[in-house]
């Protein structure tokens, strides 16, 4: 009589402690400008005229007179927040049946959830290195080779703003194909050669650069349509940008650009009895806006 075989002896069920998903270790998008929560879909804040700003005509004032007199003009400009939903349906037949550690509306939470800050970082990333900005340039000499200079570049950059609003940019955006460049980048590795560490990380980059805020686009996306061949792209590119940000929301400041934020993003779950299903959605109302486009410098294309 033949022994019993592994096959035999177990049947194979799902494992409870492990599975495999995709997605994106995280979203930077919305660290890059200040977050505005607003009461209102749609809106108007106040501009103030730069050039009246930096207008000097205070001076002496005569004995018996009042002495010169300034004034400032007043605009406007509008904001408005879009939807951005993503919805999953759920049956009640895969919420009963599934297996452990299937949870089908946790996971469909998740997943939704997920393609709302993706989408969203896309939108952002749009805006950031878009063309809307005052001040722009692709390097002479792209990062990827080694006879290039990004540090000069990048204090080209820096003067270029400053000489504009007459701040120090804070912030630097890069896409992760420029951060591959330039943590090999032989002029900048000589600059950090006598540190501890030995190599760039993305605080010693910061720090060379003379930014307190150095943030790196890692995020993926699939460009095909469903049922095609995946195409997978970075959303972040090969640009870079800095430039000034307030710390948070402010009156009469510059700032490259702002967040503005509807509510917070939302998660329902909608009962549909002749589905016998429930519609799990996740929204998100927002609308990435260049507020000051003299705040930022954008470097187009910096690799190949």
């Amino acid at each position: 009589m033949a022994s019993p075989t592994t096959g035999q002896v177990h049947i194979d069920k799902a494992m409870t402690n492990v599975s495999i998903a995709y997605r994106n270790e995280n979203y930077i998008g919305d660290q890059v400008f200040p977050t505005v929560p607003v009461q209102k879909i749609s809106d108007k804040y106040f501009t103030f005229d730069k050039g009246d700003w930096f207008r000097d005509e205070a001076g002496l004032r005569s004995p018996g007179t009042v002495g010169p007199i300034v004034e400032f003009s007043l605009g406007s400009a509008a904001y408005s927040c879009q939807p951005i939903a993503a919805g999953m349906w759920v049956a009640d037949e895969v919420v009963d049946n599934a297996d452990a550690p299937l949870q089908p509306r946790r996971d469909a939470t998740e997943y939704a959830t997920d393609k709302v800050m993706l989408y969203a970082e896309r939108v952002i990333a749009a805006d950031v290195f878009g063309t809307g900005w005052a001040s722009s340039a692709t390097p002479s000499t792209l990062w990827d080779d080694d006879a290039s200079d990004p540090m000069g570049d990048v204090e080209t950059g820096r003067e270029t703003v400053v000489g504009l609003i007459g701040r120090e940019p804070n912030v630097m955006v890069i896409g992760r194909e420029v951060w591959s460049d330039l943590r090999h980048h032989p002029d900048l590795l000589d600059r950090i050669k006598y540190t501890s560490v030995g190599r760039i990380t993305p605080e010693l980059l910061a720090n060379l650069f003379g930014i307190p805020k150095l943030l790196i686009g890692n995020s993926i996306y699939n460009t095909a349509v469903e049922g095609a061949t995946e195409s997978y792209s970075y959303i972040w590119g090969k640009h870079a940008w800095m430039g000034y940000v307030t710390p948070s929301p402010s009156l009469m400041a510059p700032s490259a650009g702002y967040l503005f934020t509807w509510k917070n993003r939302t998660v329902e779950r909608v009962r549909d009895n002749i589905r016998k299903a429930d519609l799990v959605r996740v929204e998100w109302h927002l609308d990435s806006k260049t507020t000051a486009t003299d705040a930022g410098y954008l470097f187009k294309s910096t690799v190949a």
